[in-house]
């Protein structure tokens, strides 16, 4: 019997790692992935998220705020003349979660956009396509701004006096940035009660959105390529009241880093060396 079950069975390393590789980017389930490795769903599982532990241990180095020297020195020529302090465009993507049980927590976590219970993460990537900095999941009821200002990414840590971050309408933290770092915030502008912008602004704001929609596809090459991020997840992954007291990262925020990390070690999708198309 090929599919016989072996709760004895030890899978080498590297096996073990091939099979969270392999649930990362095709969302097998795990009654499925026991069956054809001859294992006990339960031993299949403690197995993934032990990896899971192991791989965000040694990856999550390589979700980091770069040396802005080497921002400035690798920045794409063709930002030189609108974006040359460039170092962060930032946005906010959506995880599908199974809906809570408890009430409160199933309303912290609704989605009015997605029409579904969701963890919502705020991410920024490099002028490079690099993914820089993740949040910690928030409810999907969070706003782009509660994010932003509750994740500690408005900070000396990451910027400074001029640096320019790009982001969409939703981000209107442009006092905020230039009062805690000294950092400019460029969003698409608004109307505010005027029947049209100016022409510089229409100008500012089409730049803006050729831009910024880089984030929008590295969002979409990590959630297309590790597909379990596509969801729905367990709400167990989540962040618990124990994580929380002690102090550790939830198994959705590895899980999250982990895809974050190995998108990172992979090349960009962004941009290309010789890419001169103009902004």
């Amino acid at each position: 019997m090929p599919y016989m079950v072996n709760p004895r069975r030890n899978l080498p390393l590297k096996n073990q790692i091939l099979m969270v590789l392999v649930r990362l980017r095709l969302r097998l389930p795990f009654e499925y992935l026991a069956l054809q490795i001859g294992i006990s769903q339960s031993a299949l599982n403690s197995t993934f998220w032990r990896i899971i532990c192991l791989m965000y241990a040694k990856l999550k180095f390589f979700v980091k705020w770069p040396d802005r020297n080497n921002i400035r020195r690798t920045i794409p020529p063709v930002f030189k003349q609108s974006f040359l302090r460039l170092t962060s465009i930032i946005d906010c993507f959506e995880i599908f979660i199974d809906r809570p049980a408890n009430l409160k927590a199933r309303a912290q976590v609704y989605s009015n956009y997605k029409k579904h219970s969701t963890v919502k993460y705020l991410i920024s990537c490099s002028p490079l396509g690099a993914v820089t900095f993740l949040s910690d999941a928030w409810g999907g009821r969070a706003t782009a701004i509660q994010i932003v200002r509750g994740s500690g990414f408005i900070s000396n840590k990451y910027h400074e006096p001029g640096d320019q971050i790009l982001a969409d309408r939703g981000f209107t933290l442009t006092d905020d940035f230039a009062a805690l770092c000294g950092a400019e915030l460029l969003i698409p502008a608004f109307t505010k009660g005027r029947k049209k912008l100016t022409a510089k602004e229409v100008e500012t704001t089409r730049k803006v959105a050729n831009i910024r929609i880089h984030v929008e596809r590295v969002i979409g090459l990590i959630k297309n390529r590790y597909s379990i991020l596509q969801g729905p997840l367990p709400i167990t992954l989540v962040k618990s009241l124990t994580n929380e007291v002690l102090g550790e990262t939830a198994d959705i925020d590895k899980l999250v880093t982990v895809c974050a990390a190995l998108i990172n070690l992979a090349p960009s999708i962004v941009y290309k060396e010789n890419e001169t198309s103009e902004i």
